[in-house]
């Protein structure tokens, strides 16, 4: 039986670098968000980033792992930082 697709309009999406952290291993991190909801889809990437704050591609291996958006604008964040010692990394984020 064929069904049929869901048509939603979607709002052009909101994109944006909130924060930074220092972190390796794996760490889950909560991030002030406003405006966000249960609802709403929130990608993130991580990049590393100089003492200048200027991001580029090191040889630590970052993942983001898991995502989830709350009701009150906190969206936490498990990522998983393949080094040895705490690294800056910028965390950035697209809203929908």
């Amino acid at each position: 039986m064929a069904t049929t697709p869901v048509q939603e309009t979607l709002m052009p999406s909101e994109a944006g670098f909130l924060g930074l952290m220092h972190a390796h291993g794996i760490v889950t991190q909560p991030f002030s968000v406003s405006g966000v909801t249960r609802n709403h889809a929130v990608m993130v990437s991580l990049t590393e980033v100089h003492p200048d704050g200027q991001p580029f591609v090191g040889d630590a291996v970052m993942k983001v792992c898991n995502v989830a958006a709350h009701d009150g604008g906190v969206v936490d964040v498990r990522a998983e930082i393949s080094w040895g010692s705490d690294l800056p990394v910028r965390v950035s984020f697209l809203v929908s």
